[in-house]
């Protein structure tokens, strides 16, 4: 059986692949290229190489496990508090294999075999005896708990709350999105009076539906039956005789309007002032 990784001191895995972990100036570890001129190039720099960990390999097997060899070599303890949160790696302790090789070291090992949860030795093959990762250094330290459940899709593995917003940033932007211009529609229709802050969610879903329909949201433009003077006034508004000014750097452009989305918009607050007032006399003559 292989003997037991633990972070008392440094262990045998010991190669010499072309990846090496470097401590920033900030603290953070992070794997580096390991030719002598890079590594002069960030010594430099104040990086320091942490050459007693060794060497390995960029497989494509470290992008979703990067600190993997660092602790099959004991080094666990290198990592800052503040990098282990931001990992997550206090709440979820990566496991550490025990076959003390590195994945894709020669063409015998281009894999972990088995799996920590098997029924038998073999069957556990490089998870034999695996445990989690021991950071010392959270030794007595209160550290952050999980974050919420995802809102969209009810996920509750993300590790920090970092992760939770890339998450949703990624995976549910259209939703975000359609959340925000809710929200923003709420907000305008209560600076104008058209609702308040005691009016009941039927009336605010009028309001808002108004609003999206007079922004021509949900409904199909009519179809066109432009005549030649129609094109004319077209031309004409598309070609004003001012030259607005172009946006400055970090700002977006101004999104344009036409006509009828113009139109549209300025009758949106008393479409949504009838509608409001219709749900009103609904519900008293009930």
């Amino acid at each position: 059986m292989a003997e037991r990784l633990s972070t008392a001191e440094p262990n045998a895995v010991i190669a010499d692949q072309g990846m090496v972990y470097c401590r920033f100036p900030d603290g953070t570890v992070e794997a580096c290229d390991s030719s002598p001129l890079e590594i002069m190039k960030k010594i430099n720099r104040g990086i320091v190489p942490l050459g007693d960990y060794g060497q390995f390999g960029s497989n494509v097997y470290y992008m979703d496990h990067p600190f993997e060899p660092l602790f099959q070599a004991g080094g666990a303890r290198e990592l800052s508090v503040a990098q282990i949160v931001s990992l997550g790696y206090h709440l979820h302790p990566p496991m550490v294999p025990t076959c003390e090789q590195h994945v894709g070291a020669d063409k015998s090992h281009l894999v972990h075999t088995g799996r920590a949860d098997a029924s038998t030795a073999k069957a556990q093959g490089c998870w034999r005896g695996a445990e989690p990762a021991r950071f010392s250094q959270l030794d007595g330290l209160e550290t952050p708990g999980p974050p919420e459940t995802c809102e969209f899709c009810g996920r509750d593995d993300l590790p920090t709350e970092a992760a939770l917003k890339q998450h949703q940033a990624v995976m549910h932007n259209d939703r975000r999105q359609q959340q925000a211009l809710g929200e923003a529609i709420v907000t305008g229709l209560r600076s104008g009076g058209i609702i308040s802050s005691s009016s009941n969610a039927e009336t605010v879903a009028a309001a808002v539906a108004a609003a999206l329909q007079a922004l021509g949201y949900g409904s199909r433009p009519p179809a066109s039956s432009a005549s030649p003077d129609d094109d004319d006034e077209e031309t004409e508004e598309a070609s004003p005789t001012h030259v607005e000014a172009r946006p400055g750097p970090g700002q977006k452009p101004k999104p344009q309007l036409s006509v009828r989305q113009r139109e549209a918009l300025a009758r949106g607050p008393e479409v949504a002032r009838q509608r409001a007032a219709a749900a009103r006399g609904a519900r008293a003559e009930d």
